[in-house]
């Protein structure tokens, strides 16, 4: 690990989708049917992968001028394919070790859709805050869903850490000034798997850093 970019966090902002549970079955089956209903045709994985995974919904809807509001495609849609999302095997013991560190999540999915997902999976208590798309006016990669939860947190976004597995994630933390961990991306630092995390902040608290 770098010791030019000491972590030392006070604060750690989590995405949310891919990051702590895989919703990506259920998104993509999501927007399947609102394309066959929309559009009536179908929609490939990857276009989905590649266009609309891990962005602001309102951007989508915005884009492909659709009249649907965000309650109505969470009720919908989404909640007919909450079957089909899982939380990863890590993270709920790496939430608990955490304890130590205020937490918050960080999401571009709204408000219905998040509740849903943090509800059905049981995490939810993990967290001081969760801040998601409604919260702001733009979703990442702009930061001010970074700079939200850090006043929420009480902490300046040099104090923070965001951890996040998408591009988005890791534009919003640097514009932010936040440091920032990509999981299975590249970032200042870089995991594989949540777990990893743990690993990270125990070296980092027991390396020299600057003014020690």
């Amino acid at each position: 690990m770098s010791s030019k970019i000491p972590l030392c966090p006070t604060a750690i902002l989590f995405d949310m989708d891919g990051v702590l549970v895989n919703t990506f079955a259920a998104w993509y089956e999501s927007f399947v049917d609102l394309f066959a209903k929309v559009y009536g045709q179908p929609l490939p994985l990857e276009v989905f992968r590649q266009r609309f995974w891990g962005r602001d919904l309102r951007d989508i809807f915005s884009e492909l001028g659709l009249d649907l509001s965000i309650t109505d495609f969470c009720g919908g849609y989404f909640a007919k394919h909450t079957d089909k999302m899982d939380i990863f095997a890590d993270t709920r013991a790496t939430l608990a070790a955490l304890s130590p560190y205020r937490k918050a999540v960080i999401t571009n999915t709204p408000a219905a859709c998040a509740k849903l997902i943090l509800r059905d999976l049981g995490i939810r208590k993990y967290f001081d805050q969760i801040i998601t798309g409604d919260d702001v006016a733009v979703g990442k990669p702009d930061p001010a869903i970074v700079l939200r939860g850090c006043k929420l947190l009480g902490c300046s976004p040099a104090q923070a850490v965001v951890v996040g597995d998408h591009r988005v994630d890791i534009e919003a933390g640097r514009q932010a000034g936040c440091k920032v961990i990509g999981v299975g991306i590249d970032g200042d630092y870089r995991i594989e798997n949540l777990s990893e995390l743990l690993i990270m902040l125990a070296q980092d608290a027991r390396a020299p850093h600057p003014g020690n």
